[in-house]
């Protein structure tokens, strides 16, 4: 167990990497915008700032990858109890799939009915009540994952051919998210911005989120190929020798 947290933090810390250099470059931008326009409608507001926006972004890059960090020792140790109960005889194979999972179930569900705003967009008296309804749908979206996936092992049990028990388990799961989805309440924040500044805004913070899952799952699985003894680049170097000794 210890070596996979420590696999897991390290697969983490490389995602969290990833995930701070996307919404550095590709959500910076809005950011300065939002608080910029904050300022116009606020101009009180102005240079009240405790941090200049540059500590600001430093603060930032390190939240990412300390958060990278805790949730890739979390994934770690998600992926050593299920680990066995996947079908696939590849570690790495097995890392991927759960972080494309993990990837569904913290990120693009709740983002889906809960989608984030730049800071300084929206009205603070509302923040509370926006930060329970996400956690909610937050905590029904692992609901619904653990509930399609008993439901999977349950029907794979009673020998269901892949044809049947897959779509199905899928059709479960959507219907669980839907539910969710409908039955909370919207977001109570009447968002003034341009709707562009949003959505690049947004569109970036999913980017983000992509990243960090697909560098993590990607990251923990060579770990843990290194771990079983196979040399994960091991074939590139062979095919990079014999490419070099052709004439």
């Amino acid at each position: 167990m210890r070596r996979h947290v420590r696999d897991g933090a390290l697969a983490g810390l490389a995602g969290g990497a990833a995930l701070a250099l996307v919404l550095l470059f590709a959500g910076e931008s809005t950011i300065g915008e939002a608080v910029t326009l904050e300022q116009r409608a606020h101009p009180g507001a102005a240079g009240g700032d405790m941090f200049s926006r540059g500590a600001q972004q430093a603060g930032g890059v390190a939240a990412a990858i300390v958060w990278g960090l805790c949730l890739g020792a979390v994934f770690a140790v998600a992926y050593f109890i299920l680990r066995r109960h996947l079908a696939t005889p590849s570690d790495w194979r097995a890392a991927v799939t759960l972080a494309g999972v993990g990837f569904l179930t913290v990120n693009l569900v709740p983002f889906l009915k809960y989608p984030g705003n730049p800071p300084s967009v929206g009205d603070p008296a509302t923040i509370s009540r926006r930060t329970i309804l996400y956690l909610l749908m937050l905590a029904w979206s692992v609901v619904s994952t653990a509930g399609a996936w008993r439901l999977g092992r349950w029907l794979d049990g009673r020998h269901w051919p892949d044809h049947l028990r897959l779509p199905a388990v899928a059709g479960v799961y959507a219907a669980l998210v839907v539910v969710g989805w409908i039955a909370l309440p919207g977001s109570p924040d009447v968002v003034g911005a341009p709707a562009t500044l949003v959505w690049r805004f947004r569109l970036a913070s999913l980017g983000g989120t992509t990243a960090f899952w697909a560098v993590t799952g990607t990251v923990l699985g060579w770990l843990r190929l290194s771990a079983a003894g196979v040399k994960p680049f091991e074939a590139l170097r062979s095919r990079a020798k014999l490419a070099r000794s052709e004439p």
